[in-house]
């Protein structure tokens, strides 16, 4: 990239190109929450006609030819490629082949979720910022680390509840929620009709990531994590009947994209740390960051795994944690997977973001360092993944 074509960090948001996708995007979330998509009528949803208005006016400016209506927007964002879009972009900021919206579901992609947050105050993250920072506040006001570390544990192994487990979970004797359980009602909410089996009456669940699978228009079953789609086949999981123990309850998509997906990563890699020798403390100080890493010779990490599809985006939002737990040195972690299928991720983060710190490693780069740092040269104990899946960037 020459020096005219680098993009500062200020001049991003003065991008009509970066507006218009933020609202689009913001717009495809706000419109997969309705319960009935397919009920609502003239008006539109206020952030709806936003984004079509102003995605007219973009494609009016540029003499191209506009989406008529919101579901020909749909359409776009399910069908058209963002680089085929008719907008002026950063470099790099929109992966080719990219969509906002699943074409077999018409439910928002990972990137779509990720352009709806860039801007901080925005709607599409607050409802997660909100919980965690709750469940955070109420454990630390009764120094409860464990039900701080339980809460998390639940949202990443089981992003499906029953009704009956919501009520009766808080109070079994091996729970340790202490003053969470509550929140529990607010962050589980009735599974959406969109991922029933209408004709069997049943949810299916991913038998790798444990959320609902979302049956398509072709008869086939849709995970909304990438790395498990990008696995294979999608296998299924647990069955819920619709009307088994009093309905079912998912949690809510904010928490799954970024609270279960990054820390189920965490977990396995909080495991093999352990093997290799580290001591290992997952979520510390009520979620300051991911994981305090200690190793023998006194060196500490702070370590965030992020699960982003857009490198450009998490460049962005690049900065070191709280210092509160201290630690030596901070660490961002990516699945190897994401760089193998993405072999700019690394330079186009670096690229875009603003702070010397955190680091970006793999999760191998950040095991063979832990390696180095405990002076072993195995990994140790082996944690291979169900039914013999390659175990980086699984769950």
């Amino acid at each position: 990239m020459s020096p005219e074509q680098t993009v500062r960090p200020a001049e991003w948001s003065e991008m009509d190109g970066v507006l218009l996708l933020r609202s689009v995007a913001t717009a495809m979330v706000r419109l997969s929450e309705i319960v009935s998509p397919g009920t609502f009528t003239l008006p539109y949803p206020d952030e709806a006609q936003r984004a079509l208005n102003d995605t007219v006016l973009n494609c009016l400016l540029l003499k191209a030819g506009p989406p008529e209506s919101l579901p020909r927007l749909i359409e776009w964002a399910a069908c058209r490629p963002l680089d085929r879009w008719p907008i002026a972009m950063p470099p790099d900021v929109v992966p080719p082949g990219s969509l906002l919206l699943d074409g077999a579901t018409r439910q928002p992609t990972q990137l779509c979720y990720e352009w709806a947050v860039d801007t901080e105050d925005s709607a599409a993250r607050h409802s997660e910022q909100q919980y965690m920072a709750l469940a955070s506040e109420r454990c630390r006001e009764e120094d409860y680390p464990e039900a701080y570390q339980a809460f998390r544990r639940l949202l990443v192994r089981r992003p499906v509840l029953t009704h009956r487990e919501l009520t009766t979970l808080p109070a079994a004797r091996d729970s340790d929620l202490g003053p969470l359980g509550d929140l529990l009602h607010d962050v589980y909410q009735p599974a959406p009709a969109a991922y029933l089996d209408r004709d069997r009456r049943i949810y299916t669940a991913c038998a790798r990531c444990h959320t609902l699978l979302h049956p398509t228009t072709g008869g086939k079953l849709w995970c909304e994590r990438q790395r498990c789609r990008e696995l294979g086949t999608v296998r299924p999981g647990r069955e819920y009947r619709a009307d088994e123990g009093g309905g079912s309850r998912l949690l809510i998509r904010p928490l799954r994209q970024w609270v279960s997906a990054p820390g189920a990563l965490e977990i396995r890699l909080a495991r093999q740390l352990t093997s290799i020798g580290a001591d290992v403390e997952l979520w510390p100080g009520f979620g300051a960051y991911g994981m305090r890493v200690k190793f023998p010779d006194g060196t500490t990490l702070a370590v965030d795994h992020k699960d982003w599809a857009n490198p450009a985006l998490l460049g962005r939002r690049a900065t070191p944690p709280s210092p509160d737990p201290p630690y030596d040195r901070c660490v961002w972690v990516v699945a190897v997977a994401r760089l193998r299928d993405q072999p700019d991720f690394r330079a186009t983060f670096e690229r875009y973001r603003r702070t010397a710190s955190p680091e970006l490693m793999t999760d191998r780069e950040l095991l063979r360092t832990a390696r180095q740092l405990t002076g072993t040269t195995t990994l140790g104990a082996r944690h291979p993944a169900p039914d013999g899946e390659p175990t980086e960037g699984l769950f």
